[in-house]
């Protein structure tokens, strides 16, 4: 039996949806919805094992070799790209030992928690160890390692894309490692031009010989010399978005601590807000800005430098007087006036990204990456909206004022989607069945 707050959200979602009110018959059929099925399982189990190898690998090779693209592709890129894929894993409770081939001996938990170059099925360990030792004859034979792993990833993500008709969000996750990757493939080629192999990727082989139709050239590729760096404006705005996407974790932190009875502040904070995060940092790490003093680029990133920032702490100063004086302060005031912050946060941010993006001097790269982070966020706004309906706020965000009232014309990601808003705000929060 289903308890009146979810028979309530779904009535309300499914109106505002334009559905048809939904019966206790079509909320069972609906909740069978929020699990995928064998084969979308696992196909994000695929491309987890395909991206741990790809990283463990990189990471190893990159302390073998003083290369700054292994190491960097091996660190902030390994902590973007799993960030991303473990937001899936973790809102549709996706089973990692379910592969395409075979069934694991190890939980979800165990393999999430393996270190890096150990693997949980024999012939996933003997690859690892065949391509490091591949990879450590010469550092071109190290580079053009990764390119195998990185069109292999690329390839395999634009495959099972497919298969998520329904699941929008998941299919932005992809889509995004995608383009990412295709960003990297770009990288190593330069990289091995820069060494000597003039034929770049193509040298490893037929199948990893990409045009720029397959991979679309313009992904980050004339950004990548230091001759080019990107302009002021642009270092600027990734440092002012990093600080923003670490203000919207802390913030949501709180308020989950406050109102643990609302979940989605714990799901979009402590998972997502953090994810958006390291998608910033990636790029700040790929073109070496310091944060706290962009303008200088005789400074460099420092990843120990952003990690000892604690909660209320930022790059930007400007965030801690925000965070302090009016994102907390509005937000203790009630359940109610946390999910329209929630509403008036999204909304902020994808105010910012949307002028930055209009300042972007067509670096694909930074565009990928902030569109990515725009439909994130409307998802969010998306959920925030449904969670205060179910709370009897019937205008939802709308009630925060007009200014964060937005139709689904203007936040088309994740609008109307009851299933992903429904994950938001009760996936894994307890007793929603009686």
């Amino acid at each position: 039996m289903y308890s009146s707050s979810r028979r309530d959200f779904l009535k309300y979602t499914g109106t505002l949806s334009g559905a048809a009110l939904l019966t206790p018959e079509s909320i069972y059929a609906n909740d069978i919805a929020k699990h995928l099925n064998a084969a979308q399982n696992k196909a994000i189990a695929q491309i987890w094992q395909s991206e741990k190898m790809r990283a463990d690998v990189t990471l190893a090779l990159g302390s073998k070799y003083d290369n700054d693209l292994l190491k960097s592709l091996g660190s902030w890129s390994h902590s973007n790209r799993k960030a991303v894929l473990n937001e899936i894993i973790k809102l549709y409770r996706v089973d990692l030992s379910k592969l395409e081939d075979t069934t694991l001996l190890y939980s979800t938990e165990q393999i999430l928690s393996m270190q890096s170059g150990k693997f949980a099925s024999t012939p996933l360990q003997n690859r690892y160890d065949s391509l490091v030792k591949e990879g450590s004859k010469s550092i071109t034979d190290g580079l053009k390692v990764i390119v195998k792993l990185s069109v292999e990833a690329i390839d395999e993500a634009l495959r099972y894309k497919a298969i998520f008709n329904t699941q929008a969000k998941i299919k932005e996750n992809i889509t995004y490692l995608a383009d990412n990757g295709m960003n990297h493939y770009w990288a190593l080629d330069a990289e091995l031009i820069n060494k000597g192999v003039v034929t770049g990727c193509c040298a490893v082989g037929a199948k990893y010989c990409k045009n720029a139709k397959e991979y679309p050239r313009a992904f980050g590729l004339d950004h990548i010399n230091s001759s080019k760096p990107i302009s002021n404006e642009m270092r600027h705005a990734l440092a002012h978005m990093w600080s923003e996407e670490k203000m919207a974790h802390d913030a949501f932190e709180v308020v989950y601590s406050v109102y643990p009875h609302l979940r989605l502040f714990y799901n979009i904070g402590h998972w997502s807000e953090t994810q958006h995060k390291t998608a910033v940092e990636e790029l700040i790490a790929f073109y070496n800005i310091d944060v706290t003093d962009y303008t200088q680029t005789s400074k460099h990133y420092d990843k120990t430098k952003l990690d000892a920032m604690g909660p209320g702490d930022y790059a930007i100063e400007d965030f801690e007087s925000r965070y302090q004086n009016v994102l907390l302060p509005y937000a203790v005031q009630s359940d109610i006036k946390a999910l329209q912050l929630g509403c008036m946060v999204e909304v902020q941010d994808i105010r910012d990204l949307t002028g930055f993006l209009q300042q972007n001097d067509g670096n694909k790269y930074i565009e990928q990456t902030f569109k990515y982070l725009i439909a994130g966020s409307q998802s969010h706004y998306w959920a925030y909206h449904y969670a205060l309906i179910e709370r009897g706020i019937t205008n939802g965000c709308c009630s925060a004022g007009q200014d964060y009232c937005k139709s689904a014309a203007e936040y088309p990601s994740g609008n109307g989607n009851q299933e992903l808003a429904w994950l938001w705000w009760h996936r894994d929060k307890k007793n929603i069945i009686c």
